[in-house]
């Protein structure tokens, strides 16, 4: 056990170097920066902004508009005069510019239709430059909604709600014999949102573990170090496991880094549809919120994943001969691991054909992607069949690679290279 421990601070200094933690670093204060500057900007689109009402009408039904603006705006009323309008507006830094036409008030006693003017300002291109204007403009349709309601009464002495909505909509949804009400489209969003961040995990720990893995091989193979480590009185399947057990330390904690990096961008760039209360009530009224014991099978069938990516990128390093070309030999594995991360994401598996089914579920990475979804449908079935693949495949894996890295075959197995000349030279 001491052997296994002092291969394995070796191999965690030879990974952790300058190379690696700088771009960590950066990406993490990237990621971190963007998130926090998209929320600010957000918060400031959403705050009541200055808009000029220029009001040519001066009436009741004016001032009750300009009125009802106060809950989007801070309106500044402007009745017209020597300056335009739009100058004003210019010089008080004001971005957008309500025009009320005289005959308002007039216009709509006389059930006419009088026409507002909106004049927006624009300054630069980005998302947030529209909010303000589209934020008014909802306070206008409201507004329009509302006379609307009250010619249909004037006219028909019915409920406006009726004429216009004849037949009312009430959503259900129905899992697994329990049912609350929401639409199917919540609460899809509401589990994709749970569920999503299961695969980006995966996804990181198997690609940085894999290309650590790799690396290390390749590093030690291109510097001799390997062959020395092969005479030193130490059990052969410690070499492979501490290197394993390296790679997997230091792509947690890469991965750790990464995810706290993103979900400050996540928060600051979304915009959260319903309340954190509200979702949670119709997750667990569905019985669709992981339970301990289903977060200890999606745990057990990561861990069996990563364990099996190691050892297949373990494989595929033998064939690399510097840490150069080590990358290029993980592409076989990288492909195996997209396929279910992004079936997983935008497709249901139960609706593919039966050759693409059985492709996916050849792949022993694909697990861990259904077994989060189904997971909560209440299939075990799926789990029972992950861990068992897994495991059986994970040992074949190991056991090839350990005897591989424990014979000459890592030093002596090459891929021939093609060589291609230009001009036939």
């Amino acid at each position: 056990m001491k052997n296994l421990l002092n291969l394995l601070k070796k191999d965690i200094r030879e990974i952790l170097t300058p190379q690696l933690l700088v771009p960590l670093v950066i990406v993490v204060i990237f990621y971190g920066l963007i998130g926090n500057v998209v929320q600010t900007e957000t918060k400031k689109a959403t705050n009541p902004e200055p808009v000029l009402v220029v009001d040519y009408d001066k009436s009741v039904i004016s001032n009750q508009f300009i009125e009802n603006l106060k809950s989007v705006a801070l309106p500044e009323v402007y009745y017209g005069g020597i300056v335009d309008p739009i100058n004003y507006a210019t010089s008080k830094k004001i971005d957008v510019i309500i025009e009320i036409p005289q005959g308002f008030e007039s216009n709509i006693k006389s059930f006419k239709q009088p026409e507002i003017k909106i004049y927006s300002v624009i300054k630069g291109i980005s998302v947030m430059s529209v909010s303000q204007p589209a934020r008014v403009k909802s306070v206008v349709s409201a507004i329009s909604e509302t006379l609307s309601d009250m010619y249909i009464k004037n006219f028909t002495n019915i409920d406006p709600r009726i004429v216009k909505n004849p037949i009312a909509l009430k959503e259900y949804v129905v899992v697994n014999g329990k049912q609350s009400e929401a639409s199917p489209e919540m609460v899809s969003n509401l589990l994709m949102s749970q569920v999503i961040f299961i695969p980006i995990i995966l996804a990181f720990v198997i690609i940085f573990a894999s290309q650590m893995i790799v690396s290390l091989i390749a590093s030690e193979k291109e510097n001799k170090t390997l062959e020395t480590l092969m005479t030193v009185p130490v059990k052969r399947p410690y070499i492979v496991l501490s290197k394993m057990l390296a790679s997997s330390i230091m792509a947690l904690i890469i991965s750790a880094f990464y995810l706290v990096g993103m979900r400050s961008y996540f928060s600051g760039i979304s915009q959260g549809q319903f309340s954190n209360a509200q979702s949670s009530s119709i997750l667990k009224a569905l019985n669709l919120v992981y339970t301990p014991t289903q977060y200890f099978y999606i745990g057990l069938l990561l861990f069996l994943t990563i364990l099996s990516s190691l050892a297949l990128a373990s494989i595929l390093a033998v064939f690399a001969e510097d840490t150069k070309s080590a990358q290029m030999y993980l592409t076989p594995l990288m492909i195996l691991i997209m396929i279910p991360y992004f079936l997983s994401l935008f497709t249901n598996i139960d609706t593919l054909s039966i050759p693409l089914k059985i492709l996916v579920y050849l792949i022993p990475f694909s697990y861990p992607f259904i077994a989060s979804q189904k997971i909560l449908f209440g299939s075990k079935s799926i789990v029972y069949i992950g861990v068992l693949y897994l495991t059986l495949f994970s040992a074949i894996a190991i056991l090839i690679a350990t005897k591989i890295i424990s014979s000459d075959r890592i030093f002596t197995t090459k891929v021939k290279k093609a060589t291609f000349h230009l001009l036939g030279r």
